[in-house]
């Protein structure tokens, strides 16, 4: 039974409609009924038409590079989706999924197109919402925040600043107390590090669009270990350390206790990571430990094998639990062994292991 005009106008999503449209437009509509679980739409695919709900719930979602589902948002009823692809001839952004069993109308790209040449208000009511969901997209789609949840994205959003430093502007400074955690939104920055009793800071890595930084400091509540500079002009978005621990940091990471991880299996379940600089993994650490600190890790976790576990530790938690942030925030499976090599109950070892893991390996 095709949808009726009086029914269609009490959707707010048309409701810029003009009056004599609505007849037209509702003997235009192809009603779906779906299961919960159906994938409504693909990411990747073509759009060929456009959706708005009568009844259910859906999950906006794309897929990460290691294949895991990133929400984005929550689909109800009066909503529409799948406009994005139609008015950009772009191929689906993401991928949309029935959380529940709904029922759906579906309008096909010819109909959409000839409404929004009708429609002048309608075009207009759909580039705003476009405008807002790129916005959103632009920053959810940023490596520290693809794997929030929508609840904790939009609250994110709500809490960030931009701010925009111009070539030679210190964002960071390397001895100074840490308060924000950021993310390169455009522009690169140099990381600059300066070891007890040199006089110049070295540069040790460049940040681009996407790139987080500023969470040792928060997580280990120590003055900031290097100094970072805009290489041009650079925006960022910056989160104080309030938002960072209640949204970021409770997000991203994850603890375990020494209790928890089986003594005799614990090597063939994990892959445990020494996040401490070489000299302390040679006095002693956790047996079958790869030595990975903190700094290398950060500029090579993409060699590690994100089909495994992973358990971070340094002599307390500091180290550790920068390292499972970063871990976890870029896809890993990882978690913290709290209290560090300090609270482990297995067996330890000292030196420079003999034998490498592969992970290791492909480090060194």
């Amino acid at each position: 039974m095709p949808m009726q005009a009086s029914e269609l106008k009490k959707y707010h999503y048309f409701s810029s409609l003009s009056s004599g449209y609505f007849h037209e437009l509702a003997r235009k509509l192809i009603k779906v009924d779906l299961p919960a679980g159906t994938l409504v739409i693909k990411e990747g695919d073509p759009g060929d038409c456009f959706y708005f709900v009568k009844k259910g719930r859906l999950e906006a979602f794309m897929s990460t590079r290691f294949g895991q589902d990133a929400g984005l948002s929550m689909i109800g009823v009066g909503q529409g989706f799948g406009e994005m692809a139609l008015l950009s001839g772009a191929p689906r952004f993401n991928s949309v999924r029935a959380v529940t069993p709904v029922i759906l109308y579906k309008l096909m790209k010819p109909d959409f197109i000839e409404l929004l040449g009708r429609e002048p208000v309608f075009w207009n009511v759909l580039l705003k919402r476009a405008e807002d969901y790129t916005h959103f997209n632009r920053i959810k789609t940023l490596q520290p925040f693809i794997l929030l949840e929508p609840d904790k994205m939009y609250a994110l959003m709500a809490r960030m600043t931009e701010r925009t430093y111009r070539l030679g502007d210190d964002i960071i400074v390397q001895g100074q107390k840490g308060d924000y955690y950021y993310i390169v939104k455009s522009g690169r920055v140099a990381v600059l590090r300066r070891k007890k009793g040199e006089q110049e800071a070295k540069q040790v890595a460049v940040l681009a669009e996407g790139d987080g930084f500023g969470e040792e400091a928060l997580i280990r509540d120590d003055p900031r270990n290097a100094t970072c500079r805009a290489m041009e002009e650079t925006t960022v978005y910056a989160l104080d350390k309030f938002d960072f621990d209640v949204i970021l940091k409770a997000s991203y990471l994850d603890n375990v206790f020494s209790e928890d991880i089986p003594v005799d299996t614990y090597r063939e379940k994990y892959v445990i990571i020494d996040a401490r600089v070489p000299a302390e993994y040679e006095q002693e650490h956790i047996e079958g430990a790869v030595s990975i600190p903190v700094e290398v890790l950060r500029r090579k976790y993409t060699e590690l094998d994100p089909g495994k576990t992973y358990i971070t530790y340094c002599t307390n938690d500091a180290r550790g639990m920068v390292a499972a942030f970063l871990l976890k925030n870029h896809g890993f499976d990882a978690k913290c062994l709290r209290g560090g090599i300090s609270s482990w109950e297995g067996p330890v070892a000292t030196g420079v292991a003999r034998e490498r893991s592969e992970d290791a390996a492909a480090m060194e």
